[in-house]
C-alpha cells in the first residue's frame, strides 16, 4: 500500500512538473509575440505608411487609387533627393491633406522654366543652369506656373511638382511654394496596388 501511495505521489508530482514546464514554454513565446507586435506597431506607425493617390497628377507613372507603402524615416531622419517621389502634406482651406509629388529642387538650388527654343508654347525646366531631362513625364511642360523665376529654393525647403505637369498643383504655384521639409511625410518606396504594377518604385 505505502509503495503504491509512493508511487501515485510520485506521479502526481511529476505531472506538475511538466504541466509547469509547458507553461513556462507557452509564457515564452506569448511575451516574445507581445514584444513583437509592439515593435511592428511602433514600426507601422513611426517609420513605415500607406497612402492611396488622389487624382491625376502624378500620371502616367501613379494612378488615382494606387496603394503605397512609404518610408517616414527617409525625410524626417534623412533628406529626400532629386528625383524622389515623396508625400507632402499641405494645408488647403484650413484642413490638411496629403499630395504626392516628386522632388525637382534641394536646398539652395536655382530653378528656372523657360520657353522652348522650337515652340513656345513648351517649357524647359532648368536647376541651376542646367537642362533637366524628365523621361518618366507622359507630355510636355505647358505651364510654368504663377512663381517668380529664377527661384531660389529656401533652406530646409524642396521644390516637387507632379509628373502630370500640365494637371498638377505644386511648387510652381505662389500659393504652394516649396515645401518645407517638416512638411514631408515620407518616401514612396514600395507600390502595393494595383497588383499588376506591385513592386519597388525606382
Amino acid at each position: 500500500m505505502e509503495n503504491e501511495k509512493m508511487k501515485q505521489e510520485e506521479l502526481l508530482e511529476t505531472t506538475e512538473k511538466r504541466n509547469r514546464r509547458k507553461k513556462e514554454k507557452r509564457g515564452i513565446p506569448i511575451f516574445l509575440q507581445l514584444v513583437l507586435l509592439v515593435v511592428l506597431i511602433f514600426i507601422l506607425r513611426n517609420v513605415m505608411g500607406t497612402i492611396y493617390v488622389k487624382g491625376s497628377s502624378m500620371e502616367p507613372n501613379f494612378y488615382h487609387g494606387d496603394l503605397l507603402f512609404i518610408n517616414k524615416l527617409s525625410t524626417s531622419i534623412g533628406s529626400p533627393d532629386y528625383g524622389d517621389v515623396v508625400i507632402c502634406n499641405m494645408e488647403d482651406d484650413f484642413a490638411y491633406e496629403n499630395i504626392i509629388k516628386r522632388v525637382i529642387g534641394l536646398p539652395g538650388d536655382e530653378i528656372e522654366i523657360v520657353e522652348n527654343e522650337d515652340d513656345d508654347e513648351i517649357y524647359d525646366l532648368y536647376v541651376n543652369g542646367e537642362l533637366v531631362e524628365e523621361p518618366f513625364l507622359g507630355e510636355p511642360m505647358m505651364t510654368k506656373g504663377d512663381i517668380e523665376y529664377p527661384f531660389e529654393v529656401p533652406e530646409n525647403s524642396y521644390f516637387v511638382m507632379g509628373d502630370n505637369r500640365n494637371a498638377s498643383t505644386d511648387s510652381r504655384k505662389e500659393a504652394v511654394g516649396a515645401i518645407a521639409k517638416e512638411n514631408l511625410e515620407g518616401k514612396v518606396i514600395f507600390r502595393l496596388f494595383p497588383f499588376s504594377s506591385f513592386g519597388l518604385i525606382k
